[in-house]
């Protein structure tokens, strides 16, 4: 039975139809309350009537001053029997003959909302009343949040709100908060078992004890969200087999995580126990089922078939299988950033499978890199959709997603296996280094592949439009910069100058593949990042150490500083100096700092600084309004893994300079370790025997250098492959 009007609307058909029996000219209707939930609801009525309404502070003698003519209402906010007197004490007897006496509670006026003809509507009354005064200020809460707003209730839905504290769907409050403070005398137990039992949960129906009637009402809600997710309804017992009339129509579970405030407890509930084992095993494919989201008997038959299919090497199905459940766990996005109808990204069930589908990518891309390999390496590594700089990309995102399954039960087959997958791709990883290490060897030895390439210290003459003076030009030279985490940023650039107003201008963000200098080391990187003719730049040895120089002149910081000075560039190291000029060249040297001091936690601090950096960029471009900007960047870098250090050997004889991964001089030959880079490579700025280490595990002892697992300066993709970005207004 649906409620006909709001409380202000009974209480103003009471107080018209009041009056209208009056015999007075100027008739009072003194209404008496219990509990003064009915104020404001009066104060509304008196209001649309037209009428005055006095209010009783103290005592009920307050309404006989400063009198009104015509007709009024007088309210008093508690019982017409004073609290010393027993019997019925009559304050205003005269109001009987110049108008009416209603003595009403919100109780009272809730069934005249109903109809006070309807025999339901009585029973409602029975069911809002309460000696416990805790109790009943709740219930009056209710009737009054249900009965004031635009959308009545049901008679059947109010009932169910009393019984459960303000839910609309018992169900759903037995699911999220099992009986909880539900009164467990035998009255309200039959009331919330009818209540049960009218929304088709058919399981609760002969039971008695609270307890149980939770748990079987939870076992109905598992077995309806498995029923829709197409297990047969006949494997389950009859009182379980709840109708699901169509794909259209939530589980009552679904619906539940539709709308709870608290997914993680749902999760752990009803995915950390294992509710229908017996029906789940029997299940021949059980990922028919992975849109079911309950039922932890499920949840580990899903992961352990997952693992098995990694074991015989399908990782392609197990990366199609991993985020077809991570999508059910994760649920959809409304248009506030919240996420429905599962456990969204936070809980670790579903960054559990995300990982899951992170290594089945992983595995996957390290089981099939080289199926395409051909002399250009740099093509290899860096070609925007195939490239294995995603392999790099992925390792760092397995270590930043952390160990997700420690924060599941322990029961969950993750717990056991996901840590050893993590380890054994990190061990492939570096095989799969000194693979590609090996490639970069032979291709060297065989020929000169970096001839058709862009070069770093072509970068002023190549990008000279860019950079030609009139336009405002802002350079961002961020050591370190990681192709990966260079493509990374990009796409966070993107995403950042998406959201600047409409009104301001547009910028297109583009990404080019350059190669540092040989040896991939931050003095010979940056020098190549100044202004000049490209001819004048080289790399030579001049008493016996490698130097980068321009027209014959080594370019260190100070001279770096003076070529860009003389180009009209200004030169800083700070967020909020220098920025006031048309051109800026901006030098940051953290990414490196940050490796080559050991830091824990490198893979994460590099994630946090790529954003970080896009936050910066994206702003001063908003800011400064440039008409084009550039994030360069003087080298990569290798990031092996934890508890893998590479062999230090010590630098021959025959060399006269070195770096970590490198060494030069006039001996140096194909007999040095390493690979040569001579004159036959045609790097067009060598002017120097330099041998570089292509392996990831090898490098030279140097004192005072203490960089286990970040390091540079050798032949590896990782080291000299980069992304230039160009962020361009209009």
């Amino acid at each position: 039975m649906q409620a006909t009007q709001t409380l202000p609307d009974a209480a103003k058909d009471t107080i018209r139809r009041k009056f209208d029996r009056a015999e007075s000219n100027d008739p009072i209707v003194l209404w008496w309350d219990d509990g003064n939930y009915l104020e404001d609801i009066l104060q509304q009525a008196c209001a649309e009537l037209g009428v005055p309404l006095k209010t009783a502070e103290k005592t009920p003698l307050e309404l006989r001053a400063d009198p009104v003519d015509g007709e009024q209402v007088w309210y008093v906010p508690h019982v017409k029997e004073p609290a010393d007197r027993e019997g019925d004490y009559d304050w205003f007897r005269d109001v009987q003959h110049t108008g009416s006496e209603v003595e009403m509670s919100i109780e009272d006026l809730t069934v005249h909302v109903f109809g006070s003809e309807q025999l339901q509507a009585w029973e409602l009354k029975n069911a809002t009343q309460s000696d416990n005064p805790q109790q009943r200020r709740e219930i009056a809460r209710i009737l009054h949040d249900q009965l004031t707003g635009g959308q009545l209730p049901t008679l059947e839905q109010l009932r169910t709100q009393i019984v459960t504290g303000g839910y609309t769907d018992p169900v759903a409050f037995v699911l999220e908060n099992g009986w909880a403070d539900i009164d467990d005398d035998p009255q309200t137990v039959d009331q919330m078992k009818d209540l049960l039992t009218s929304e088709g949960v058919d399981a609760v129906a002969d039971e008695s004890e609270p307890t149980t009637i939770e748990t079987q009402t939870r076992r109905w809600a598992v077995a309806e969200w498995l029923i829709h997710a197409g297990a047969d309804a006949d494997r389950f017992p009859s009182k379980f087999r709840a109708e699901t009339a169509g794909a259209h129509d939530l589980p009552e579970l679904k619906s539940l995580l539709n709308n709870t405030t608290s997914p993680d407890l749902i999760a752990d509930r009803y995915l950390g126990e294992a509710v229908w084992p017996d029906v789940v095993d029997t299940i021949d494919d059980p990922w028919e089922l992975s849109s079911c989201i309950v039922d932890a008997a499920l949840e580990r038959r899903l992961w352990d078939e997952w693992h098995a299919s990694f074991d015989v090497g399908d990782y392609e199905e197990c990366l199609d299988r991993a985020e077809e459940r991570y999508e059910a766990l994760l649920g959809s996005e409304d248009i506030h950033g919240n996420y429905r109808g599962a456990y969204g990204p936070d809980s670790p069930w579903t960054q559990t499978w995300e990982q899951a589908a992170e290594v089945a990518r992983l595995a996957h891309q390290l089981d099939t890199w080289d199926e395409n390999v051909n002399d250009d390496v740099v093509s290899l590594y860096a070609d925007e959709d195939d490239g294995t700089w995603q392999i790099d990309n992925a390792i760092l995102n397995l270590v930043v997603s952390g160990e997700p399954e420690t924060d599941l039960p322990g029961n969950h087959p993750a717990t056991k296996t996901l840590d050893d997958l993590r380890t054994q791709l990190q061990s492939e990883y570096v095989d799969y280094l000194e693979d590609l290490g090996d490639l970069v060897t032979e291709t060297i030895e065989a020929g000169a592949p970096f001839v058709d390439e862009d070069h770093a210290y072509q970068f002023f003459t190549k990008e000279s439009d860019g950079l030609e003076s009139g336009q405002t030009v802002a350079l961002f030279v961020i050591d370190a910069l990681r192709l990966d985490l260079a493509r990374r940023l990009a796409d966070e650039l993107r995403e950042y100058v998406a959201t600047i107003p409409a009104d301001a201008p547009e910028f297109a963000v583009e990404e080019s593949v350059w190669l540092g200098t040989l040896p991939s080391e931050t003095e010979f990187g940056k020098a190549a990042l100044t202004p000049g003719e490209v001819q004048m730049f080289d790399i030579s040895l001049v008493d016996g150490d490698l130097l980068p120089l321009r027209n014959n002149r080594e370019v260190n910081t100070n001279r770096r500083n003076s070529l860009l000075d003389g180009d009209g560039w200004t030169v800083t190291r700070e967020e909020d100096e220098g920025w006031q000029s048309t051109r800026v060249a901006y030098f940051k040297n953290d990414l490196d700092n940050m490796g080559e001091k050991e830091l824990s936690d490198l893979e994460e601090m590099l994630a946090q600084r790529v954003d970080s950096l896009a936050e910066f960029i994206g702003t001063k471009v908003e800011q400064g309004e440039w008409d084009q900007a550039y994030v360069l960047t003087d080298h990569g870098f290798v990031l092996l893994p934890h508890d893998v250090t590479p062999g230090k050997i010590s630098r021959p004889t025959e060399s006269t300079d070195s770096g970590r991964r490198w060494v030069a001089g006039e001996n140096v030959d194909e007999d040095s370790p390493g690979v040569l880079l001579d004159a036959s490579t045609r790097l067009g700025y060598l002017d120097a025997n330099v041998s570089a280490f292509a392996s990831p595990l090898r490098r030279f002892s140097k004192q005072g250098v203490g960089d286990a697992r970040f390091y540079h300066g050798g032949l590896l993709p990782q080291e000299f492959v980069l992304d230039f970005i160009s962020i361009t207004q209009g």
